[in-house]
């Protein structure tokens, strides 16, 4: 068996396949033969070799927040064309360095930060009850 990783053209791995044969990459993709034990979450693809992808350096106002929709979490350090990953699923594009998180609802939040070089990185941030 050989294992195969699937690209896009920002060099995001985003598909795995161990087979026979190489699996087909779509307009705009690359499939490339990489070691059974590759971690592919750790890597990403210049369109001619592998790299390790790095942590996000981001900096986090605060962890815990007040569930009254005016407390808010600030996370800054952010690099150009992040793509931040709401609780609610919804994706937005980062263009200023800095995305600010507030709710009315007390529980725990999760966004999610993805960008090519940098490893996804996740921020939780617990909402309590307003007294």
């Amino acid at each position: 068996m050989r294992k195969f990783v699937i690209s896009d053209e920002r060099g995001v791995i985003f598909a795995e396949h161990v087979c026979l044969n190489p699996p087909q990459a779509g307009a705009g993709q690359s499939a490339q033969e990489v070691p059974l034990d590759f971690d592919a979450a750790a890597h990403w693809f210049d369109g001619t070799e592998f790299h390790a992808r790095h942590p996000l350096t981001l900096t986090v106002s605060a962890a815990q927040i007040t569930a009254d929709g005016i407390d808010e979490c600030l996370i800054s350090g952010i690099p150009e064309g992040t793509t931040v990953i709401w609780p609610d699923g919804q994706s937005d594009a980062v263009t200023d360095g800095e995305v600010r998180f507030s709710v009315d609802l007390p529980g725990t939040y999760t966004l999610a930060f993805e960008a090519v070089p940098y490893l996804t990185q996740e921020v939780t941030v617990e909402a309590i009850p307003a007294t």
